[in-house]
Parts: structure tokens; C-alpha cells; sequence
């Protein structure tokens, strides 16, 4: 640890009056590996390093290490810049985008217009442990994406389709039927339901799709009618 000097060679001072002290170059600084490297160097190869207003006895030596040091510092940098991006909750930017990529594949959750790295974060979190499969994680994936609650038909669910009636009869199968305009066609196969939704927020059409396909089981089948 040396004394720090001004330009004109004078002993640094607090205000207090007491001696300023040079507590050395920033951990990974280029000063700091070339100097790292130069005490590597077996003793007496080489002058050693200033100290104080010493002059630099060695400074082909110095600038050779400093050359590593510059080399060596960048690396230092690129680990602290990389750090932070090996976890979802402090990573930002592409790394974001890169992340969701492997997690949903490409296309599968993309960032918004405009959207901050701290939104998108909480979509990607919210997205990996959101419920799957269910009549309800369909329900709430078009809500995330549109803001608008959907009207979902199951054709084995009679509490949506019904059972047939006619117009003049409405006790009949709960007032659905021939001639009725709610009429929906219940259907023994399965495998399949009905979406009936607003594009809302969503940019466009495919973002609706992708929400269902992302959420609804594996084999089924999400017929989605989408109005502006």
C-alpha cells in the first residue's frame, strides 16, 4: 500500500490532515492482472514494480504485461456481465429472450412492444409453473393474452351444449335447440372444444393460438373463433 501524490508530488491529504493511502488497482482492472503477472515472475529476473514516485524501471516489461492484463481484464468483465444472466430473477435483457426460447421454444412466449425486462421475467416465472391441461388453464392463458374472458364449449359438457329442444318448448333441453341461436352441438367422440374469444390486447391471432396450443392437453383439438 503506497502514498497517493498529486500531480505536482505532493503527499495526498484527508481533510482531516491525515495521509491518503493507494489501497491499489480495482480487483480486475488491467493494473491488476499485470501486476498479479509480474509477481509471478521469479525474483531477480526482473527490476520490481514503482513504488511511491519510483520511476518504471522495466517498461517494456510493464507494457508487455499490461498487453495480458488488457486480455485478461475483458475476461474478467464478460464473467461479471455473465454472472447475473445464469438465473431467471436477475438476468435481463437478450438473455431474457434466449431463456424463454429454451423454456416455451421459439415463438412460444416472445417479448411484447415495448415490454420491460422486469415484465417479461415475471411472464416467463408465472408461465413455467402456470396449471396446464384443464378447462381453467385454458381459460386463464386466453385471459393472460387478451384481457378478455372466453366462452369455452366442451362437446361432452352438457352444461354447455345442452341437451335438443326447440324454440317453442323452452323446458326442453334448458330452451336450446332447433331454431334457437345459443344452440350448441354436443358431440359423444371428444377430443376436441370450442373457443369463442376477443383479440383484445393480443397483437394479432397467432398470439391467441399459442396461448391455447401452449395450455390445452396433448391430442386435443381447440377450435378458436376470434372477433377484433
Amino acid at each position: 500500500m503506497g502514498i497517493l501524490y498529486d500531480e505536482g508530488r505532493d503527499i495526498l491529504r484527508a481533510s482531516d490532515g491525515s495521509i491518503l493511502f493507494d489501497t491499489g488497482p480495482a480487483p480486475g482492472s488491467i493494473d491488476d492482472f499485470a501486476g498479479r503477472l509480474r509477481r509471478l515472475l521469479p525474483k531477480g529476473w526482473f527490476p520490481s514494480e514503482p513504488q511511491g514516485l519510483d520511476e518504471e524501471a522495466a517498461p517494456v516489461l510493464a507494457a508487455l504485461l499490461r498487453g495480458f492484463g488488457t486480455v485478461l481484464a475483458g475476461i474478467w468483465q464478460l464473467m461479471l456481465e455473465c454472472s447475473p444472466q445464469m438465473r431467471l430473477a436477475t438476468m435481463s435483457g437478450a438473455f431474457l429472450d434466449m431463456t424463454a426460447d429454451d423454456y416455451f421454444g421459439e415463438s412460444g412466449l416472445v417479448r411484447q412492444a415495448s415490454e420491460t425486462d422486469a415484465v417479461y421475467r415475471k411472464r416467463i416465472s408465472a408461465s413455467l409453473f402456470a396449471e396446464r391441461n384443464t378447462r381453467q388453464a385454458v381459460t386463464n392463458a386466453i385471459v393472460a393474452a387478451t384481457g378478455v374472458q372466453p366462452v369455452i364449449i366442451e362437446t361432452l359438457n352438457a352444461s354447455d351444449c345442452h341437451a335438443f329442444g326447440c324454440a317453442t318448448a323452452p323446458a326442453v333441453g334448458g330452451g336450446y335447440g332447433y331454431g334457437a341461436a345459443a344452440l350448441r352441438y354436443g358431440s359423444l367422440q371428444g377430443g376436441q372444444f370450442f373457443v369463442e374469444t376477443q383479440l383484445g390486447k393480443a397483437a394479432d391471432l397467432a398470439t391467441v393460438c399459442r396461448a391455447v396450443d401452449q395450455t390445452a392437453a396433448m391430442g386435443v383439438t381447440g377450435w378458436i373463433k376470434v372477433e377484433n
